[in-house]
């Protein structure tokens, strides 16, 4: 069970004890929020991320630590003042809702090889993330408008084959182009006018170079 604080930070100190030894081998660091860009009130929580923790907004900073190992459905619904995102490879699992409706989230996104599953509408509405999507081969299903309405995502980098993807995982979405690794070999048809997680006139391009991108 996760564990959580909370407390201040004032003239760049935070007024909390942070460490507590974690369950398994060594310490493991939490994951802490934060109320503002600078200072102000910080949230921590010690282990997996619960559903819901915070979902509805009031957070503008987000540091992952090495103790979560899942991000819970809800977690980060309606984080609209989230700006930067950095999933670390401790996370095997991304839960449904976990970050929709986070319109701030901007340029790329990059999924670590860990995860293994992402969930249903886990990035819906994220329609500020102007790079490009990178997915590697660890994940075993992506789920039904995970990435739905991304208007500004027009390029993917996948790895998982085309039977992982969820028949609307990109539905309403700004792709174009997506790289696949293996293309053929994993289901997919390479050239223009492809369907992809529901999103049609997709152009699939052999990924030669994997884990590297073009």
């Amino acid at each position: 069970m996760s564990k959580t604080y909370k407390g201040q930070i004032t003239n760049s100190v935070v007024e909390l004890t942070l460490q507590e030894e974690a369950v398994g081998a060594g310490f493991d660091t939490p994951t802490i929020v934060w109320d503002d860009t600078v200072n102000g009130e910080i949230d921590q929580v010690q282990g997996d991320i619960p559903d819901n923790w915070k979902n509805g907004g009031g957070i503008k900073q987000l540091q992952f630590g090495s103790s979560c190992t899942s991000i819970g459905s809800f977690a980060f619904s309606d984080c609209a003042d989230l700006t930067v995102l950095v999933i670390p490879d401790s996370v095997t699992s991304i839960g449904s809702y976990a970050f929709n409706y986070c319109i701030g989230l901007t340029g790329s996104l990059t999924i670590p090889d860990s995860v293994t599953s992402i969930g249903s509408q886990a990035f819906y509405y994220c329609d500020q993330l102007t790079g490009s999507l990178t997915i590697p081969n660890s994940v075993t299903s992506i789920g039904s408008y995970a990435f739905g309405f991304c208007f500004s995502l027009t390029t993917a980098y996948l790895a998982p084959p085309l039977a992982n993807v969820g028949s609307s995982a990109f539905l309403f979405s700004g792709l174009t182009t997506v790289y696949a690794k293996d293309a053929v070999a994993s289901g997919w048809t390479l050239g223009a006018g492809q369907t992809v997680g529901g999103k049609t006139g997709v152009t699939v391009i052999d990924w030669t170079n994997y884990p590297v991108t073009p």
